[in-house]
């Protein structure tokens, strides 16, 4: 066989393997539409976060072949928000701030919530969370936490005592490539009317309004002594002379958990306010390179 009558057999079994993957698309679209009926029919969060992330989880665990697992990541993303999403009407507003770091928050969302959903830009944080608390859009995207941030919004979270209350419920980017910093420098979070749900393995946000004094490192000290390691503390004036305390931490934790009042009980503080505003999936850590097969 010449080596043209190879790349034409070649080029034929491609075809046919996507046009079965075209197949299998529409396929799957169908029953992603069947099963948002039946959650809205039985009462059931249409969106679950934590439910994409275990699919996610489960195909990298099966993946092998040459194939990026970052790209199948994207793959199904893109699945996802042009599906399930996009069928519900939903719609993101974005943080694009006015400065050199302006598109990165938008592209970030891009890839997290697929090419087709609508997405709005807005120029600054409090006017994502107004977007989302008024329901002119489903997902706010919103800068990192900085520490000691006057106008913070994350402060907002902590007021919300509505029915469905605003809650932090994933991490941008959604995965690390091996080798780079775990938390990169440019990250964004995602909050929604949406209950923060358990994914196996996860990480929480905890946000206290202190009535006395606390200093950081005994906050951080009792958190470790309830069982959830801190990653991050973040802090900005309040009310009244009191201080705003977020802090991260390892592990899930939801709303009404005990260990809140548990915490409180440590920091003897049992005046203030805490709350868990949310968290996010552990990412995922793509550990291959374009063009090299890896396990």
């Amino acid at each position: 066989m010449s080596d043209d009558s190879k790349v034409t057999e070649i080029r034929g079994q491609i075809d046919t393997l996507d046009n079965r993957i075209h197949d299998l698309l529409m396929k799957r679209a169908e029953m992603v539409l069947k099963i948002g009926e039946e959650k809205r029919r039985s009462g059931v969060q249409v969106i679950q976060p934590d439910r994409e992330i275990v699919m996610i989880r489960r195909l990298l665990d099966r993946h092998r072949g040459p194939l990026p697992k970052e790209a199948v990541v994207r793959i199904w993303r893109e699945l996802v928000g042009a599906v399930s999403l996009l069928q519900t009407g939903l719609r993101v507003a974005v943080t694009v701030p006015e400065n050199r770091n302006s598109l990165l928050y938008w592209d970030m969302a891009k890839d997290y919530f697929s090419s087709v959903l609508p997405m709005q830009r807005v120029n600054n944080a409090m006017g994502v969370l107004a977007m989302v608390r008024e329901g002119e859009s489903t997902f706010g995207v919103l800068p990192w936490p900085a520490d000691q941030e006057e106008k913070s919004w994350w402060r907002y979270l902590l007021n919300d005592d509505s029915a469905k209350p605003m809650r932090i419920m994933a991490r941008l980017p959604l995965g690390n490539r091996k080798g780079t910093d775990e938390n990169p420098e440019h990250r964004a979070l995602v909050v929604a009317r949406l209950e923060f749900c358990e994914s196996g393995e996860d990480r929480s946000f905890i946000a206290l309004e202190a009535v006395q004094d606390i200093s950081r490192a005994r906050l951080a000290d009792k958190a470790r002594e309830i069982g959830h390691e801190p990653l991050g503390l973040f802090s900005a004036p309040g009310r009244d002379r009191n201080t705003l305390h977020l802090v991260e931490v390892e592990g899930y934790i939801g709303p009404g958990d005990r260990k809140l009042a548990d915490l409180l009980q440590a920091l003897d503080c049992p005046d203030s306010r805490i709350s868990a505003v949310g968290g996010y999936p552990v990412p995922p850590v793509y550990n291959d390179k374009v063009g090299k097969a890896r396990s």
